[in-house]
This record gives structure tokens, C-alpha cells and sequence, in this order.
């Protein structure tokens, strides 16, 4: 069982999500980069652009307690970007306005200006609701664009809010959260290791994935099957903490070897 301060879940706030216009990059670039720091990704959710949805799926989170949920979108200037209105809702907090991200969408606008993007630099009450933050809440600086990131706590959950923009998600998660991710887990991490197997249906491999996982606990295995138009083929995931690398390349070589044995190599 990992420790509760070792595990995250990421929400995702859409329609374009979830009506096929946009695929989910971003969730799976996330979970991506918390397995490699050494987090357990519990549970991912995708809502609409609706206050209530949003609302609902940040309460439903913090009574399941993880350390860490990751809300990616909605933090825009347009009518449907709601998700901090809903985080506000849903902690019962006021959102405010934060003279230190006033001042950084002013050099933002700015800067298109005087590049020839935009037209006018004025803060219109659409530039100026993303300044507009939950009470308490840390801004977290978007060198790509305008949305600040957030960062808040409740209960113990650090509540991380995102733009939808996969450039700016990656650049404010690496720059001001990969570096607190890290020192928290301290060290921790997983590797991730694959294996192409061929010609072996996933039904039969499913015993040596069983027994591969019980000589090599440390390690845990996952079968993909990618089809069997051009003869099965099976990627094996080996999935291990750091610290278990070592176990984790003899589990591969362990199971490649009992793989050979089956073709009667």
C-alpha cells in the first residue's frame, strides 16, 4: 500500500474533452510525470465546463484525501473558463484580486503590444478575471502565457489549477512544482521499462506475467495487446521504484528467458 502522501488524482475540465474535439494530452502527460517522481496517480477525472461539475468533482477529491490534485483548464478569460470560480465555491472561499498578477498581465499585454499580436494592452475585465484568485491561494508565474497557475491547500490536499494549454501546463508544472514534487517524495521515483513480444497471444503470457510478479515482487508487470491483424503483439510494461532498478532488469530478463522457453527456444 503506498502512503497517502505519496498519491495524487488529476482532474480535467473540458467540453472539448469529452465530446471528441480535443484528446487528453495533458492527463497523460501528467500521470506520466508524477510516476517518474515517484507519485501514484489514484484516480482521473474529466467534468465539463460547468461551476456545479467542477464544484462536486473538487469535493468528491478531498474527502477521498490525496496529497495532490492537479486541475488542468478553465483559468482563461472567456465566459466558460469557471473552474476557479468553482474551487472558490467548493471551499467556501471568495475569489480576489491579486495586485502581483495585475502587474504581470500588464507586462504580458505589453509585450504583445509592442510585438504587433494585439491591438491594445488594456486590462478589460476579461484580462483582469485571471487575476482573480481564491483567497490564500499562491500564484504560481505562466512565462508562456497570461493565466497564472494556483496552488492552495485544504485538509492536507495541495489543490494545483492549470491551464489547459499543454505549453503552459508543462512549463509552470516544471518550473514550480516538479522541484517540490521532488523534494517531497525525496528520491522516490519509478521506472518504467517495455518489452515487444511477439507471436505469443496475451492469454498465454498472462501465466508468466503471474509468475514473473511473484519471484520479483518489487516489480509490477502490465500486459498491452496491440492486436493480431499482422500476428499478436504484446507490449510489456516493467514498472519498479528506483531504488528497485537493479530487480526490475532481471524480472525483464527473467521473463524474456521463461517467453523463449515457451516458443521452445
Amino acid at each position: 500500500m503506498v502512503s497517502r502522501r505519496f498519491t495524487a488524482e488529476v482532474l480535467n475540465v473540458g467540453n472539448e474533452l469529452l465530446d471528441g474535439r480535443t484528446v487528453n494530452t495533458n492527463l497523460s502527460w501528467i500521470c506520466g510525470r508524477l510516476t517518474q517522481l515517484g507519485y501514484v496517480v489514484r484516480r482521473a477525472t474529466v467534468v465539463r465546463d460547468e461551476k456545479s461539475e467542477i464544484a462536486r468533482a473538487v469535493k468528491e477529491v478531498l474527502r477521498r484525501r490525496p496529497r495532490w490534485l492537479f486541475i488542468s483548464g478553465g483559468l482563461g478569460p472567456t465566459h466558460d473558463d469557471k473552474t476557479l470560480e468553482a474551487v472558490s465555491a467548493a471551499l467556501g472561499k471568495r475569489l480576489v484580486l491579486y495586485p502581483e498578477v495585475v502587474t504581470r498581465l500588464e507586462k504580458r499585454y505589453m509585450q504583445l503590444f509592442e510585438k504587433g499580436i494585439i491591438k491594445d494592452p488594456t486590462l478589460t475585465p476579461e484580462r483582469l478575471k485571471m487575476a482573480k484568485l481564491p483567497r490564500g491561494a499562491k500564484p504560481l508565474e505562466n512565462v508562456e502565457g497570461a493565466a497564472p497557475g494556483v496552488l492552495l491547500e485544504r485538509s492536507g490536499v495541495r489543490i494545483v489549477c492549470l491551464p489547459g494549454v499543454p505549453k503552459e501546463l508543462m512549463s509552470i508544472f516544471e518550473r514550480e512544482l516538479a522541484p517540490v514534487l521532488a523534494k517531497e517524495a525525496g528520491g522516490r521515483g519509478y521506472v518504467v521499462r517495455s518489452l515487444t513480444v511477439r507471436d505469443v497471444v496475451e492469454s498465454v503470457l498472462a501465466p508468466v506475467l503471474v509468475d514473473t510478479m511473484t519471484r520479483y515482487p518489487s516489480v509490477y508487470l502490465k500486459s498491452n495487446p496491440k492486436g493480431v491483424e499482422d500476428g499478436s503483439v504484446v507490449v510489456v510494461d516493467f514498472i519498479a521504484e528506483k531504488s528497485r532498478e537493479d530487480e526490475l532488469r532481471q524480472a525483464m530478463e527473467y521473463f524474456g528467458k521463461k517467453v523463449e522457453q515457451m516458443r521452445g527456444g
